[in-house]
């Protein structure tokens, strides 16, 4: 399944305001929780990651949406440790499970290469197929294999 709720369209995180009480809220909530797990990738913006991640992620926890849920992280550029460590830590607060030798960084940065160009890319290509395998091996092996039978909609 494919995320289909703009983060853009997220209200800033209110813990007061319980996620069920805004539309945009509850329908991140529900997309999330009817995941069986995420692959996540984002750039990394001041040592970080962008504001709108964070207050997408704000909106989850205190809600069951992301527990339990199996995770990799993809990165484009090895400048993105900083992010990437940052969002495996908050990620497993939130009692995500990392699948860490899923997680990979793909060296895209300044190759201007499209999803098929990188797919068709001899290495890039085997690590981002190896990585996947590991994911759908480990997700499977969780007994989730819903999430990889059901093709994006």
């Amino acid at each position: 399944m494919a995320i289909s709720s703009p983060l853009r369209e997220l209200p800033p995180f209110d813990p007061d305001q319980p996620p069920e009480s805004n539309a945009a809220v509850a329908a991140w909530v529900h997309e999330i929780r009817a995941c069986d797990a995420l692959i996540v990738s984002t750039p990394e913006y001041a040592r970080g990651y962008p504001g709108s991640l964070k207050n997408a992620l704000d909106w989850l926890v205190g809600t069951d949406a992301f527990v339990g849920k199996p995770f990799m992280l993809l990165s484009a550029t090895s400048r993105s440790t900083v992010a990437q460590r940052t969002l495996t830590t908050v990620l497993e607060t939130m009692s995500g499970a990392h699948i860490a030798g899923a997680s990979i960084t793909i060296p895209i940065l300044g190759t201007n290469f499209d999803e098929t160009q990188i797919r068709n890319d001899p290495a890039f290509g085997k690590l981002l197929t190896t990585a996947l395998g590991r994911f759908v091996a480990e997700v499977r092996n969780r007994g989730l294999e819903r999430a990889i039978a059901q093709p994006p909609t």
